[in-house]
């Protein structure tokens, strides 16, 4: 079996037909799983993403089998910066796995954990909302031997939350509304005819789907209802996950794959469901909910569901998925529970090597703890930089400010000497540079420095300044002559051309002529 690393927008959208007709032939596949889904997931959640594709020898036309991966770099205080590995999905998709042609799955699956194994940096690889067969779990798994690698389970309960969100409650809808109702207690039952007609008379309640003319402003509102809900346990992250909800959910409304069933009170919307739309797999997935607190008069996300559930039976649909949570209320609605058996894979060698393409989060990073006054950790993050980018002209430049800060010029001057032969053109790094070597007493050099610094940037006032100064300074005292009567006058001393230390001479001309003029005794 043939592995191909594949990466970048145009890469990916290369495979578009394989992906898709492998999706089809693969009973394994789900929503999450679509290349249309992970499309809109790499354009909205940027990352460092890239595919294994299999084929199944270099020269077949067609790709068999495909696993979706991202990578994340991590830090923590006792190891620094680590690579994590994912599968792409993970983040806004409640399942995750590998898409493969059946026929294919004994060679390709197990080639794909042996590229992973050998041909990928990382020190964990996270397999969250792991959702395929035990046999397909297995054969991927297996390729990472226990002598060499540890399997961690990952839970799925949280503090405060009492649900399982590794239990995945799933309808199997029969061809009719009223087969459905059979599954139901007979309380149930009751209470869900009776709910449904008074929303059916369209009096005082009733149930509308999101249009394309409306469709933004219905998930506006569900969206408002979400974060009202979560704000006090999501904090400030909660707006950052609504707009990328928002955007994800937008793409696939206007792509026909989302639909918006609100629930209205008169003119008042109380409550909204996103349901994402699986066509081929004939599923209707419940994705997220937003409804009104204050609201008490009816159930309305109970009706929501129930409306949703006649719907899809109308409209064919075989599968109503609650996708990831044991909450009560979906057990009302008679499904199925299917597990998430997800773990984490971790070298019991403990290796730390790091991937070239996690440098921009890296920089950011340690910006972000130097920021924060977190100095040890950004000078832990600053030296795992220049091990794996030792000419790296930002990291340099940044790492030799820090030293310069805590006043270690020896440390500032090596490092900000390395940033500017990397990038001759930075000026700050000139400018710090400079200042480094005038500390260390090197006053010529540091006049070379504030120099090229003017040269660079001749808007740049602090380095005038300090050309200037050092001009000076360089210059010897000379005790101004005695005058005998009599005798002439000796010349004045020609000026100092200003023309060879920075492109405005001029300018600093006329701030030190006073300086310049010659006093002459009687």
């Amino acid at each position: 079996m043939h592995i191909e690393y594949i990466e970048g927008w145009d890469g990916f959208k290369a495979l578009r037909d394989d992906w898709d007709s492998v999706c089809d032939a693969d009973p394994e596949a789900h929503f999450f799983l679509t290349w249309q889904w992970l499309a809109d997931w790499f354009n909205t959640y940027r990352s460092i993403w890239f595919i294994l594709a299999a084929k199944p020898d270099e020269n077949s036309e067609h790709y068999v089998a495909f696993l979706p991966l991202r990578m994340k770099t991590v830090f923590d205080k006792t190891n620094g910066f680590s690579n994590e590995i994912f599968f792409a999905g993970a983040g806004f998709s409640d399942y995750a796995g590998i898409l493969c042609r059946p026929e294919f799955e004994d060679e390709a699956v197990p080639a794909f954990s042996e590229y992973v194994k050998r041909n990928l940096i990382w020190s964990r690889f996270t397999m969250d909302n792991l959702m395929m067969s035990e046999r397909r779990r297995r054969q991927f798994l297996n390729g990472f031997e226990k002598t060499r690698f540890n399997e961690k389970p990952i839970q799925y309960r949280f503090v405060n939350d009492p649900s399982n969100h590794g239990l995945c409650p799933r309808v199997n809808l029969p061809e009719s509304w009223d087969a459905y109702l059979a599954m139901l207690s007979s309380n149930n039952r009751q209470k869900i005819r009776r709910l449904l007609k008074k929303v059916d008379a369209g009096k005082e309640y009733r149930i509308t789907f999101a249009e394309p003319e409306d469709f933004d402003q219905g998930l506006t509102t569900l969206l408002d209802f979400w974060q009202i809900k979560w704000a006090p346990t999501k904090g400030a992250q909660v707006k950052d996950i609504a707009w990328s909800m928002h955007r994800m959910m937008l793409f696939s409304g206007q792509a026909g794959r989302l639909m918006l069933p609100i629930f209205w009170h008169g003119d008042r919307p109380v409550a909204a469901l996103a349901l994402l739309v699986d066509q081929p797999r004939k599923s209707l997935l419940f994705f997220v909910t937003g409804r009104d607190e204050t609201y008490e008069e009816m159930p309305a996300g109970y009706l929501l569901h129930a409306h949703c559930i006649r719907y899809a039976i109308a409209n064919g649909f075989t599968h109503y998925d609650f996708l990831k949570g044991n909450e009560p209320y979906k057990y009302l609605f008679a499904p199925e529970t299917r597990y998430l058996k997800a773990v984490s894979v971790i070298p019991k060698t403990g290796r730390n090597r790091l991937d070239p393409k996690g440098l921009p989060a890296m920089l950011d990073a340690t910006l972000d703890l130097e920021n924060k006054g977190q100095i040890a950790d950004a000078e832990l993050g600053y030296r795992q930089i220049l091990e794996l980018a030792p000419e790296d002209g930002l990291a340099l430049y940044r790492y030799g400010r820090l030293k310069a800060n805590q006043r270690a010029h020896v440390d500032a001057k090596e490092l900000l000497s390395r940033s500017v032969a990397a990038d001759p053109d930075g000026d700050n790094a000139w400018l710090l540079l400079g200042r480094s070597l005038q500390a260390l007493g090197e006053d010529a050099a540091a006049l070379e420095a504030y120099r090229t610094v003017v040269k660079l940037n001749p808007q740049n006032e602090a380095a005038k300044k300090l050309v200037l100064e050092l001009n000076l300074a360089a210059k010897p005292v000379v005790s101004a002559p005695k005058i005998e009567i009599g005798k002439a006058i000796p010349p004045r001393p020609r000026p100092i051309d200003l023309s060879a230390i920075d492109p405005t001479a001029e300018t600093l001309r006329q701030m030190v002529e006073a300086s310049k003029r010659v006093k002459i005794s009687g």
